[in-house]
């Protein structure tokens, strides 16, 4: 499998500087944006929407479109960098050409 240019470090980065946004008064990115940077990442070809808060529609060239529910992914990636890289790498394998 093609490794993301996206990796789990700097998802971890960006959750810092997330945290450090809030502490600032500003608004950290929410999981949607960090899993669709992860999904836009790995496959530069798919467009990734928020349909609603914690759910992401990706259009898929030549394929269906598939939706993500990012809570439960989200909930992994509280757990840990193990559970959370797991994660994320089962949903990127879902997606992937079948």
């Amino acid at each position: 499998m093609r490794r993301s240019s996206f990796s789990l470090a700097a998802l971890q980065a960006v959750l810092l500087v997330g945290m450090a946004l809030t502490a600032c008064g500003q608004q950290p990115p929410s999981w949607d944006s960090l899993l669709s940077g992860k999904i836009t990442g790995q496959y530069p070809d798919y467009r990734v929407s928020v349909t609603a808060p914690g759910q992401l529609r990706i259009e898929r060239p030549g394929m269906p479109a598939q939706t993500v529910a990012v809570e439960p992914i989200a909930q992994h990636c509280l757990r840990g960098p193990k559970d959370c890289s797991y994660a994320v790498e089962q949903m990127l394998l879902v997606l992937r050409d079948p």
